[in-house]
């Protein structure tokens, strides 16, 4: 919401609230899974990984940045506590705004209250691509669905890698030697080409065909 909004424009913004600011060195843990969520947090500085524990798995959910409002859902829902674990990827500065006074916030300034509406109703989509990945069963296939989706959301067959391959995996809930093995399967097959940044979708038929066998 704020990414290219300095940390003085966003103060002056939330001038007329209440709001406490925390800082955080890389990997501190800013919520437990399981702990209870009343504030919402908007990221002035630094970024979050959210994560699952799944047994011996770690699953990658979502990464925030600068300028992202987090735990919005979270502290607003029935059951106030935090479904995975909020970790600061890199020094952050986090301002946490209790959930009372973000309503009062939101009802007296109407221009955020429709940009918060369209941040939010973005990560229901983020959400339901997250679902729809779960569907799959082969690495092969949550590999091709995450190539379909950056294909259309992108609008170019050369996908712009956001993340390391590391935080892809988790989040496509496979290991990180699991992908490498097939991506370069699917490289030796012609299917796409890849570097540390990007990866190529060479045969998008044969992609499509992958994702209904």
């Amino acid at each position: 919401m704020f990414r290219n909004k300095s940390e003085e424009c966003i103060l002056k913004l939330f001038s007329d609230t209440d709001y406490i600011i925390k800082n955080y060195s890389k990997n501190d843990i800013i919520a437990m899974e399981g702990d209870t969520c009343t504030s919402v947090g908007l990221i002035l500085e630094g970024s979050v990984d959210i994560k699952r524990t799944l047994g011996s798995k770690v699953i990658h959910v979502s990464s925030f940045n600068k300028g992202n409002i987090f735990g919005e859902v979270i502290a607003f829902s029935d059951i106030n506590l935090y479904p995975a674990t909020v970790i600061s990827s890199s020094p952050s500065k986090i301002m946490f705004i209790n959930k009372i006074n973000f309503i009062h916030f939101c009802t007296s300034h109407e221009d955020f209250l429709e940009m918060f509406l369209n941040d939010l109703t973005n990560k229901i989509f983020v959400l339901n691509k997250s679902i729809t990945n779960l569907t799959f069963s082969s690495i092969r296939q949550k590999i091709c669905n995450f190539l379909i989706s950056e294909y259309k959301l992108q609008n170019t067959k050369k996908i712009k890698l956001n993340m390391t391959k590391e935080k892809l995996a988790e989040s496509l809930g496979i290991t990180r030697p699991s992908l490498s093995r097939e991506l370069i399967n699917l490289k030796e097959a012609g299917i796409i080409d890849y570097s540390r940044t990007h990866i190529n979708i060479l045969d998008l038929e044969e992609i499509e065909n992958i994702l209904i066998d």
